[in-house]
């Protein structure tokens, strides 16, 4: 189904107007706009909060991973004069 909406010619003019500002057609500009005003409603899905189990789980991993990579048994020297040296700085 097709909607039709009546505009104002002022209201016309000025959506035109902001659609070739953005470089788009006005119909395009129209459901981009409705688009994004109906997303605005929708839950985003990594704001929701994550079940124990989840973060368990993640948790897990993580520390397996780290665990995975060898301990160094010496300072690392990650100064910002030790990564440039020799670059002209």
């Amino acid at each position: 189904m097709t909607l039709k909406i009546p505009l104002e010619p002022a209201t016309e003019a000025r959506l035109r107007k902001r659609a070739a500002a953005a470089g788009k057609n006005p119909e395009d500009f129209v459901v981009e706009v409705i688009e994004e005003e109906l997303a605005i409603d929708e839950p985003a899905p990594s704001l929701e909060p994550a079940s124990a189990d989840k973060r368990d789980a993640w948790l897990t991993e993580f520390h397996a991973w780290v665990a995975s990579h060898p301990r160094l048994d010496h300072v690392v020297d990650d100064s910002r004069d030790s990564i440039y040296s020799g670059r002209g700085e």
